[in-house]
C-alpha cells in the first residue's frame, strides 16, 4: 500500500511540474519598451503618455522618460480615484522621493501578464496602461538587401511586426521598412554593416547600449519601433559601398595616372626621372 502511495505522489509531482510549466509563459527575448513623459503632460490625460496603452509582453522592462519641465511619479494604481496599488511607484511614500525630474527615467520589469494601470500622484489626471501579455515565441524570418547585384540577408524576429524591405545607402546606412510598429530583434551581417552606432525612427534614437557581435562577426540589436513609425535607418562604423563605386574610384586612380605617366613621357621623363 505504502509503494502504491508513493508511486501516486511521484505521478502527481510530475503533473504538477508540467501543468507548472505549461501555464509559466517563457519569454523569447526581453526587449526595454520605452514610454514618454510628453511635454505639458500636468494639464493632459491619456495623452500625457505616449504610447498609450503601452504593450509589452513578459519579461520586458518598461522606461519612462520625462520630457516635460515638471516633475512627475509613476504609480501603479487607479488615478481617477489617486488610489496606489503597491505594484509599482517611482517615488513612494511618505516622502514621495525621488521624482522623475526632467529627462529622468524610471523602469519597471514585468514578470507577469495582465493589465497595469498607472498615473502620476502629483497630477492623478494624467492615465496610463501596460498592457503585457505572454508573446509566444516571435518569428524568425529573413528580409533580403541588395546593392551592386550582391544580396545580404538580414534576420529578424519579432511578435509584432513583419519587416517589408532593406535597403542599403552605399557607404552611409541600412534602412529596414516594417509594416507596424512593435518590438524587433535584427541581425545584420558584417559583410553588409559592422560597427553599429545608431538606429533612429525619424529623429529619434532606438538603440540603447551596444549590439551584440556574434561569433560570425555579425550584429545583433533589440528595439522597439514606436507607435507611428514604419521605418528605421541604422549606421554602423563601416557600410559596404557599391560595387560600381568602388570600380570608379579604382579606374578614376588608374586613369589619373596614365594621364601623369603619358605627361612625363612626352617630356622625356619616366616616374624616376629623366630618362
Amino acid at each position: 500500500m505504502n509503494s502504491k502511495i508513493a508511486v501516486a505522489v511521484g505521478l502527481a509531482a510530475v503533473l504538477a511540474a508540467m501543468l507548472t510549466s505549461i501555464s509559466t509563459p517563457t519569454p523569447a527575448f526581453a526587449a526595454n519598451v520605452a514610454v514618454e513623459i510628453t511635454p505639458g503632460s500636468s494639464s493632459k490625460t491619456t495623452d500625457a503618455f505616449s504610447p498609450n496603452p503601452v504593450n509589452a509582453k513578459v519579461g520586458d522592462t518598461v522606461t519612462w522618460t520625462n520630457k516635460d519641465s515638471q516633475p512627475h511619479t509613476i504609480t501603479s494604481g487607479s488615478g481617477t480615484n489617486a488610489t496606489p496599488d503597491g505594484k509599482f511607484n517611482s517615488s513612494p511614500p511618505p516622502n514621495m522621493s525621488p521624482l522623475i525630474v526632467s529627462q529622468g527615467t524610471f523602469s519597471v520589469k514585468f514578470n507577469a501578464t495582465g493589465d497595469y494601470p498607472y498615473y502620476c500622484e502629483l497630477h492623478p489626471n494624467m492615465l496610463g496602461t501596460v498592457k503585457v501579455g505572454d508573446g509566444g515565441g516571435p518569428t524568425e524570418t529573413k528580409v533580403t538587401a541588395t546593392l551592386g547585384g550582391n544580396s545580404y540577408d538580414i534576420t529578424y524576429k519579432s511578435t509584432t511586426s513583419k519587416a517589408t524591405e532593406a535597403t542599403i545607402q552605399s557607404g552611409q546606412s541600412v534602412t529596414v521598412n516594417f509594416d507596424k510598429a512593435g518590438q524587433v530583434e535584427l541581425t545584420l551581417p558584417k559583410t553588409m554593416i559592422s560597427g553599429v552606432n545608431s538606429i533612429k525612427a525619424g529623429n529619434q534614437e532606438l538603440l540603447q547600449g551596444n549590439p551584440t557581435v556574434n561569433a560570425d562577426g555579425s550584429s545583433t540589436v533589440k528595439f522597439t519601433l514606436p507607435e507611428g513609425s514604419t521605418a528605421v535607418v541604422i549606421k554602423g562604423a563601416t557600410v559596404i559601398p557599391e560595387f560600381p563605386v568602388i570600380a570608379a574610384a579604382i579606374l578614376g586612380a588608374s586613369i589619373a595616372a596614365i594621364i601623369g605617366y603619358t605627361r612625363l613621357a612626352r617630356n622625356g621623363e619616366g616616374f624616376f626621372g629623366r630618362a
